[in-house]
């Protein structure tokens, strides 16, 4: 039999996909994740069910699979088919390895799409919770580390399938572990001193805006913009923004709105995203901050007056 229809072949082509799905998803390419994120199943599935009988990844319709899977009848590569990712997950399901799962399978219908059409790429970057399930279900089956598998990607995908957390800290998580390993690739093959030298190098750049969306509107509603602790993806300094929450004849006071780092792209928009970026135990950020002002200055001197507090 070939060695391409090993259980090894097929592991391995699961590893190197799921780990392009993930890299995929992280660059907002998402119907190339829905496309890898697919075949890393599909691969994974059949080396579930080699790993119980060779022949129970043959098409039904085709005979000779059948006698050559089971090593009695040679027939040339290039006229050897298998099942597809939707009958081996059934097949699974026929044994008890898998169960039922309709976000599984919008995740294949989504892989056939990309193969073949355009996917909702919506509803494709919400499905990295039943890729991360599925494949912890074939490996405890296979009796794998999670860790083997995902490598890197360990800590997100357990974040990933995590219910106990809301889908707004699971998403932040992960866009977290996305920016960092995006921003190691781009020093992959050169030396350390590189990075480091960039780390050192870079500087806030405040005549960007990265928390969106936002506007300023001149007599109505002021955004502020300070730097407000470390990136929690690359370590270097951010820039915060703050929305006016509470407003009285003398003072108003800011709320952090959103957080972006130019250095490794990572960005958080939002009041309940900012919440989430400080529950995952990220280094200390001003939160609020207040400015007490006479009923007779300009709101353009909201942005010299007062002092920033932390909390």
């Amino acid at each position: 039999m070939s060695d391409s229809l090993s259980f090894e072949s097929f592991f391995l082509g699961a590893k190197k996909a799921a780990h392009r799905a993930m890299d995929d998803h992280g660059r907002a390419e998402y119907d190339e994740f829905a496309l890898h994120a697919g075949v890393a199943v599909e691969r994974l599935s059949k080396a579930a069910l080699i790993s119980k009988n060779p022949v129970f990844i043959a098409e039904i319709r085709n005979a000779d699979m059948l006698l050559y899977l089971g090593g009695h009848l040679q027939i040339d590569e290039d006229k050897v088919r298998t099942v597809g990712a939707k009958d081996a997950v059934a097949r699974l399901r026929r044994i008890g390895t898998l169960q039922a799962d309709p976000q599984l399978d919008l995740l294949i219908e989504m892989r056939n799409g990309a193969a073949h059409a355009s996917p909702d790429s919506n509803k494709a970057k919400g499905m990295i919770s039943p890729l991360a399930r599925t494949i912890e279900m074939l490996l405890d089956e296979l009796g794998k580390p999670l860790d083997t598998f995902w490598e890197r990607w360990t800590q997100a995908v357990r974040g990933a399938v995590n219910e106990q957390e809301d889908q707004v800290f699971r998403d932040v998580q992960l866009r977290i572990t996305q920016a960092r390993h995006a921003f190691d690739d781009r020093f992959a093959g050169l030396p350390t001193e590189v990075k480091e030298r960039v780390l050192k190098a870079a500087q806030l750049r405040y005549g960007d805006w990265f928390a969106r969306p936002m506007e300023i509107k001149e007599g109505d509603m002021i955004v502020v913009k300070a730097s407000g602790g470390d990136c929690p993806a690359c370590g270097r300094p951010g820039l915060l923004t703050f929305e006016p929450v509470d407003t009285t004849a003398t003072e108003t006071t800011f709320a952090a709105n959103g957080f972006g780092c130019y250095l490794c792209n990572f960005e958080v928009n939002g009041l309940d995203e900012m919440a989430a970026l400080r529950k995952a135990n990220t280094p200390g950020a001003s939160t609020t901050m207040s400015f007490s002002v006479g009923h007779t200055t300009p709101s353009e001197a909201l942005f010299q007056l007062g002092e920033t507090k932390t909390g």
